[in-house]
């Protein structure tokens, strides 16, 4: 496993890098079905997400995929340490 970088659109590369780097996940720049970056819930029990590769969509896209996130345990926007 690796971490996220310039082959995602930054939006997604903040939520990955978080993701990866805070909370457990695993990350693989292309090991999904047509060579997509994949990221691995830190639940094994939970499937595996793929990650967009261009910002298509808008920003309903991006909501969809974060609420996808969230479905497999993820959390965004991360909490504030105070």
């Amino acid at each position: 496993m690796n971490t996220p970088g310039r082959e995602l659109p930054k939006d997604y590369r903040a939520v990955a890098a978080e993701l990866v780097s805070n909370q457990g996940w695993g990350y693989n720049a292309g090991s999904g079905r047509g060579g997509h970056p994949m990221l691995f819930p830190a639940v094994k029990a939970k499937s595996p997400l793929a990650v967009p590769t261009t910002p298509g969509g808008g920003t309903r896209g991006f909501k969809n995929w974060v609420s996808q996130v969230r479905q497999r345990g993820g959390i965004w926007p991360p909490r504030r340490s105070s």
